[in-house]
């Protein structure tokens, strides 16, 4: 493995700066085979309530049949109580893998989801690291069903609800699904266990789900190409049925709002609504930021209704991950847009910390440790996730050979 230390972040705009990267945690080394990093590995991030954060990495092409998982101390040491020494090698009896998503769950066990050859996997490991015997078949769930979960979390009532793709280009399916607490299908749920959702753009993928208390459940799906990205949302009712007019009131407020549908945003979750939190532009533009683009936090009911929007100053990204933080408020990352005609400009992430209101309170850039056109798209991830309090990046080093830990203190 490669050392490489990140180049502390800069402050940006008219707010005060975001302390962008923890001094304690910027650039720890995550165990993956180089070989995996080239061929587009699978990275999944999760974080514990107690600042824990667990990285599973998977063969991407051709798959493998193992994962390598690593759990971190909130001072990104190893957790020696984890694995051997703070690692794990997954196992699925000799079956080969890939773990595309990670949530927490109770007793400090964590629900881990992708896919194996036979169809969508659902697993969950313990507090070690070790599979969980008491969770469908000896730890884990294969469903014959095509492609890959893509996102998962879980109801009030510790149901799990998973997005899975399968197809690209025009042909792409996504689906949301419903197991029970202990991984066994719940077969009443839609169709056998699962249910279709409308697909709005090419090579689109569902990568978020969720569940709002009434037990509506929500999926967050994004995709597009050529510079034509996209964002749109649909939701079904506790028993996997379409909730009743939120299709047409959601795409009614896209269309009338972002007339050119060029939009890619993340999801903050509230009680009784949701923010869709990103950048949008009046034209596909991905080689050079477009001059139309803007920043945008679209305030929508349950039903899909729209109930308020405001802009902020941001370039056009590829990619958004908005983070809860506990005071209500939330942030904001967003990646840099490709820059063909300067092959040499350092790759970079915009941190934008927002309040409970929507008022931007400061915003940072934290330099990413390669350059843009010096590897593989798809072999240089950029994971995240947050607790609340604190976020953890996965990112790669600049050769594009290992893989690298943060911390995004806000």
């Amino acid at each position: 493995m490669l050392s490489l230390v990140f180049v502390a972040a800069s402050a940006t705009g008219t707010g005060p700066a975001t302390n962008a990267v923890s001094s304690t945690c910027a650039g720890t080394v995550i165990s993956a085979p180089q070989s995996w990093l080239a061929g587009a590995a699978d990275i999944a991030t999760e974080m514990q309530p107690d600042g824990n954060t667990l990285v599973v990495v998977s063969a991407g092409f051709p798959t493998a049949g193992y994962a390598i998982a690593d759990e971190f101390t909130p001072a990104c040491t190893p957790d020696r109580a984890f694995g051997n020494g703070g690692t794990e090698h997954l196992t699925f009896g000799g079956q080969t893998f890939t773990i595309s998503a990670a949530i927490p769950a109770p007793g400090g066990k964590t629900i881990l989801a992708g896919s194996t050859a036979r169809g969508w996997l659902l697993a969950r490991i313990d507090a070690g690291g070790r599979l969980d015997p008491a969770f469908g078949s000896g730890g884990s769930t294969v469903l014959p069903w095509p492609g890959s979960v893509s996102a998962i979390t879980q109801t009030s009532s510790g149901d799990i609800v998973l997005g899975g793709t399968a197809g690209g280009g025009c042909c792409v399916r996504e689906w949301v699904g419903e197991l029970n607490p202990d991984g066994a299908l719940i077969r009443s749920f839609g169709d056998g266990g699962r249910t279709a959702i409308p697909v709005y753009l090419d090579d689109s993928g569902i990568g978020r789900v969720w569940a709002a208390p009434d037990g509506e459940i929500l999926a967050l799906s994004g995709g597009g190409n050529m510079g034509c990205w996209g964002t749109y949302v649909s939701a079904l009712t506790s028993q996997g049925r379409p909730v009743p007019g939120f299709q047409s009131n959601f795409n009614a407020a896209m269309r009338q709002v972002v007339p050119s549908q060029v939009f890619v945003a993340g999801v903050i979750i509230r009680p009784s609504s949701f923010l869709l939190a990103g950048t949008d532009q009046n034209a596909c533009v991905s080689a050079v930021p477009s001059r139309t683009a803007q920043g945008r936090i679209m305030a929508f009911a349950l039903d899909g209704k729209l109930t308020g929007t405001t802009t902020f100053a941001s370039p056009m990204t590829e990619s958004a991950w908005a983070l809860p933080r506990r005071n209500g408020g939330f942030v904001l990352v967003t990646g840099a847009p490709l820059v063909e005609v300067n092959p040499h400009a350092r790759a970079s992430l915009t941190v934008l910390t927002f309040s409970a209101d929507g008022s931007n309170q400061g915003t940072a850039v934290v330099q990413l440790p390669y350059v843009n056109q010096s590897y593989q798209a798809g072999a240089v991830p950029v994971t995240i996730a947050t607790n609340g309090r604190v976020s953890s990046l996965v990112t790669s080093n600049a050769t594009g050979k290992a893989l690298r830990l943060i911390q995004l203190p806000y």
